[in-house]
């Protein structure tokens, strides 16, 4: 929640995309992002995006679909955001 109460959706995207960033951020440093060329950036976000793409729509359980596509989108997204970062 904001001060002016809850957060809207756009702001929970972003919100967990900063929180994904961070994450990434302690796990690699950011030695390691300087050494990334745009095909490396690329390619990473490519993975999750391809992930993302192949996550079954026909599952029984629709919330773990859109957990699961949602997760990989942020975790592409926080990829981009450390490429325009370095």
């Amino acid at each position: 929640m904001t001060i002016d109460g809850p957060l809207s959706h756009r702001e929970e995207i972003l919100r967990a995309i900063d929180v994904e960033r961070r994450r990434q951020d302690e796990k690699w440093g950011h030695e390691f992002d300087d050494k990334n060329t745009p095909n490396d950036w690329v390619s990473c976000m490519t993975i999750y995006l391809g992930k993302a793409v192949k996550t079954p729509r026909d599952r029984h359980d629709h919330d773990i679909v859109i957990d699961t596509f949602r997760k990989n989108m942020v975790r592409a997204v926080a990829i981009g955001v450390a490429a325009m970062e370095t």
